[in-house]
C-alpha cells in the first residue's frame, strides 16, 4: 500500500470523526433550544427568559464551529419552534431578537470603535423588537396581545422599550461571561484533546 494512500485514509477518517461530532453536537444543542423554547410556555415570565436562555446555546455551536454552522442551527430551531411551540410570542422573540443577536454575536464583538458596536447592537435590537411586534400586532394578530397594547398605551409602550434596552445591555454582557464560563469550565467536557 503507498504511502498517500494511508495519508489520504487518515485524513478522510478524521473529517468524517469531524462531522460526526459536528453533527451530534449541533443536534443536541438544537434539542436543547427548542426544549427551553417549550418550557416558556410553563410560567408567564418566561416569554422572554426561555428565548434568551435557548438562544446562549448557540453560543459553543459558535465557538466551536463558525457562525455559520450557528445560523443553520438557529434556522432549524426555529422553524421547530413555528410548529411546535404554542407561545407564539416567545417564538417571534427567538426568531427576530435573540436567535440572530446571539449568533452573530461574534460579528458584532468585532466592530470597532466601541461606541459605534454599542450603537449597532442597541439599534439592532430595536428593529428587531419593532419588527417582531409589528407582525406580532399587525400581520398576524393574536388577540389577547393586541387588546393588551391597546389597554397600555403609547407611553407605557415607549418606556416598556427602554426597559427592553437595558434588559438587553444586560443581556448582551451575561452572553459574554457565559462564553468565558464554558470555553473555562465546560469546553473540556465535550471537546477532549
Amino acid at each position: 500500500m503507498p504511502v498517500p494512500y494511508l495519508h489520504g485514509l487518515l485524513l478522510s477518517s478524521l473529517i468524517m470523526r469531524y462531522n460526526s461530532r459536528k453533527t451530534a453536537f449541533c443536534g443536541l444543542t438544537g434539542a436543547l433550544c427548542a426544549a427551553m423554547l417549550m418550557m416558556g410556555g410553563l410560567f408567564p415570565f418566561a416569554t422572554y427568559a426561555c428565548p434568551a436562555a435557548a438562544a446562549c446555546l448557540l453560543l459553543p455551536v459558535a465557538y466551536e464551529y463558525k457562525q455559520k454552522t450557528a445560523f443553520v442551527l438557529y434556522f432549524a430551531v426555529s422553524l421547530l419552534a413555528l410548529f411546535i411551540v404554542a407561545d407564539k410570542e416567545l417564538v417571534f422573540m427567538f426568531i427576530f431578537i435573540f436567535g440572530p443577536y446571539t449568533a452573530a454575536k461574534f460579528s458584532f464583538d468585532r466592530i470597532k470603535p466601541a461606541p459605534l458596536r454599542l450603537t449597532l447592537k442597541i439599534a439592532f435590537f430595536n428593529a428587531a423588537v419593532i419588527f417582531s411586534y409589528g407582525i406580532l400586532l399587525f400581520v398576524f394578530p393574536i388577540q389577547i396581545l393586541v387588546q393588551e397594547f391597546d389597554s397600555y398605551g403609547l407611553p407605557f409602550v415607549a418606556v416598556m422599550l427602554v426597559m427592553f434596552n437595558a434588559v438587553f445591555l444586560l443581556y448582551d454582557k451575561a452572553v459574554e461571561k457565559l462564553l468565558i464560563i464554558y470555553v473555562i469550565r465546560f469546553r473540556k467536557m465535550f471537546f477532549k484533546k
